[in-house]
């Protein structure tokens, strides 16, 4: 592979047309995006064909948009698409299937998502003039029931997202673990978990050492702490796909749905202990870049071995506002009555009962994000510039939402706080004036800018 051109965004909640709109700072950073070879983004809804029927489990909010939004985002240069996140199953697994069906009509690239366990693991593969692009992509973040199942001789499949799955457990102090066992007792529950664990008819939730307390598995240790470790099976199974996709592609992208920080948070610009580990092993298995998205905010930038890994990439369109209809569980989680309309479920997602700006809608930094342009020469990254990117948190309300190139002042503010956070994963970022723009250079060790 000679030189190749790589960006990425994050999560895209579109929700209606953006074409009919004009503006430099919108119309300059499509041509950004087409500029690329290769142009990757998460696509955080589903298009479910009439009638829609919504899932009693959901990922916050059911995301279901129009099939036209597609091609919004194929007009504006996007062309590689990740389908595994925690909206897929918005709709049961039949609206996936159908945001499947829409995106093979129109001939998209996208991986993470399929009608068993075989074809959300596979990778997709997409021609350029660069050469052959291949993604695997899958989600640790993502509903009770939405992973695909495999398929067997006898039987098919479920469809549903590529999954890698997280075991979460925890660590308690002797005293600690004492008094919970105590509780555990008091409550009647240890004694349920006795009879159950007698019937041995799912031998693989008990752990050697662990108390089972509803639900969740407890060990004694020095201090107390949230252990979170990926299932050593479905790694091994994305690592298969990697280095299967090395063999056929010029240039292998994975993509990861994760959302967990620290201790189990979620939505926190902090990374999870576990999560750096993972995307290098991506790279020694062949993935030429690594991007991450799901906390609808930045989080920091490494280049390892020559390839950029992404933690996260932010929101790139967030917008709610556009959403045509949702299903009875949304209005009765914000407890509405039976004559209430999507506009009053956004206004409650906007403000809480104070009447001031709260969740996403008061929280800056996830209306901010980047637009990376990556230059890849022989495989390797030799040139990274970072665009930056607000949605219009300030906007009236058929406008919020929407991507736009960053200026001035609030421009460079999005770049250094980047920096800040990507600097100890060995990054740096310099903040570059290009008249009334400003443009993030970015420096690793190796690079020729060092």
């Amino acid at each position: 592979m000679a030189e190749l051109i790589f960006t990425a965004v994050g999560d895209c909640i579109i929700s209606r047309r953006y074409s009919v709109h004009g503006g430099p700072e919108f119309t300059e950073l499509v041509e950004l995006i087409r500029s690329a070879d290769v142009a990757h983004a998460n696509l955080e809804v589903v298009t479910p064909r009439y009638p829609w029927i919504g899932s009693s489990e959901y990922g916050g909010m059911h995301l279901g948009v129009p099939e036209h939004v597609l091609d919004e985002l194929a007009g504006m240069g996007f062309n590689l698409y990740c389908v595994a996140n925690n909206h897929a199953g918005d709709y049961t697994y039949a609206g996936l299937v159908d945001t499947l069906e829409a995106l093979e009509s129109r001939g998209m690239t996208y991986a993470g998502g399929g009608r068993n366990l075989g074809e959300a693991r596979s990778p997709g593969y997409l021609e350029t003039k660069a050469g052959r692009t291949a993604i695997v992509a899958f989600a640790s973040s993502f509903t009770t029931g939405s992973h695909a199942a495999a398929a067997r001789p006898d039987m098919p499949g479920r469809p549903g997202i590529n999954p890698l799955r997280i075991d979460r457990s925890y660590v308690l102090d002797e005293k600690r673990l004492a008094a919970l066992a105590e509780i555990d007792e008091a409550l009647g529950t240890a004694e349920v978990s006795r009879r159950r664990r007698r019937f041995d008819l799912f031998p693989s939730e008990w752990k050697e050492g662990a108390i089972k307390f509803l639900g969740a598995d407890f060990f004694s240790g020095d201090k107390p702490q949230v252990r979170q470790i990926p299932k050593e099976q479905d790694l091994e199974d994305i690592h298969k796909w990697i280095r299967d996709a090395r063999r056929q592609a010029d240039f292998v992208v994975a993509s990861w749905h994760v959302h967990m920080g620290p201790a189990g948070d979620s939505n926190c610009p902090e990374i999870a202990e576990f999560i750096p580990d993972v995307m290098r092993r991506l790279v020694d298995s062949g993935a030429d870049a690594v991007v991450g998205h799901g906390p609808h905010q930045l989080r920091p930038i490494e280049v390892y071995r020559g390839k950029p890994l992404f933690y996260s990439l932010g929101n790139f369109f967030y917008a709610i506002e556009g959403i045509p209809r949702y299903p009875a569980e949304m209005y009765e989680r914000h407890k509405f009555g039976a004559d209430a309309t999507p506009a009053d479920v956004v206004d409650v997602w906007e403000r809480g009962a104070d009447g001031k700006w709260h969740a996403f809608h008061g929280h800056p930094p996830m209306w901010q994000s980047v637009l990376p342009i990556c230059r890849f020469d022989g495989g390797q990254l030799v040139k990274m510039e970072l665009h930056p990117v607000v949605l219009g948190l300030s906007d009236q309300r058929a406008r919020r939402g929407e991507p736009r190139l960053a200026c001035g002042a609030e421009g460079r503010a999005i770049l250094e706080r980047l920096a800040e956070v990507s600097r100890p994963h060995g990054t740096g970022i310099d903040v570059i004036e290009r008249g009334d723009r400003v443009v993030g250079n970015v420096t690793w060790a190796g690079s020729s800018a060092i």
